[in-house]
């Protein structure tokens, strides 16, 4: 009898031990969907984006399915942007994408992707010593334009759509400015066929950004220093269609 005392004693711990490692200490298990959403956005409202981004990841994983749930995977996105994690954020978009591709909120999943992507800079020593913007890598941009570029295509009546494309135009210039960066680099020390082919760049594929003016004189001048004279008259007479600034200032500058 002692013996079958004791062993039920040891059930009845298990059990109350098991019981209670599956107990939420936070009570959260027994919270209502609507309640965990708005403790979740409470936390991003107060700036606590790591805890707004577990709280909505914990939302999704009670209750995968309903509105809650899409709306979380939403406002996952923009927390890690809001954070600064941009490469969280640009992860989280396309993996809403995957999850919901007839969903009606791809489009904000495709510009956060965008928006992500452009405000990706050098990080570390970079940001210490404020590097000059051109010399980052340009492709995070070429990326954000793909991804606003695809908006533009498959969601046309987008709210975002105005944004999308007045970044399409920043980074346009932004990626002239580059080329041109470039091409003054190698100008300086006398490539100036691999300055001319930048040149040639910017003024086929960035047509009004204010860098095509001075690629044009770059082309000019870079075209005298080859000894084509001829080729240098044709970027002249092309300036003074374009009416743009004559390409000598390039040479002056």
């Amino acid at each position: 009898m002692h013996r079958i005392q004791r062993w039920a004693m040891i059930a009845l711990v298990a059990l109350l031990a098991a019981g209670c490692a599956g107990t939420d200490p936070n009570g959260s298990a027994e919270r209502s969907v609507e309640e965990l959403y708005a403790d979740a956005r409470s936390s991003l409202s107060s700036g606590n984006y790591s805890q707004a981004v577990e709280r909505f990841e914990n939302l999704v994983a009670r209750y995968p399915f309903g509105d809650h749930a899409v709306q979380s995977q939403l406002m996952i996105i923009y927390a890690h942007y809001l954070a600064g994690q941009y490469e969280s954020a640009i992860a989280a978009a396309e993996r809403f994408r995957r999850m919901h591709p007839r969903s009606e909120h791809v489009a904000y999943a495709l510009y956060m992707s965008g928006v992500a992507r452009q405000s990706q800079g050098p990080g570390g020593l970079g940001d210490l010593f404020n590097v000059d913007p051109n010399l980052r890598d340009p492709e995070p941009k070429r990326r954000a334009f793909a991804d606003f570029r695809e908006l533009a295509e498959q969601h046309p009546d987008s709210e975002y759509i105005d944004d999308a494309a007045e970044r399409m135009e920043q980074i346009r210039t932004a990626l002239a400015e580059h080329e041109l960066y470039v091409g003054r680099f190698y100008f300086e020390r006398g490539a100036y066929i691999a300055a001319a082919n930048r040149a040639r760049t910017i003024i086929a594929r960035y047509p009004g950004t204010p860098a095509v003016a001075e690629a044009m004189g770059m082309l000019a001048d870079s075209y005298r220093g080859l000894g084509l004279d001829p080729l240098e008259e044709d970027v002249e007479r092309e300036r003074q269609e374009r009416h743009e600034p004559p390409a000598a200032e390039f040479g002056e500058g």
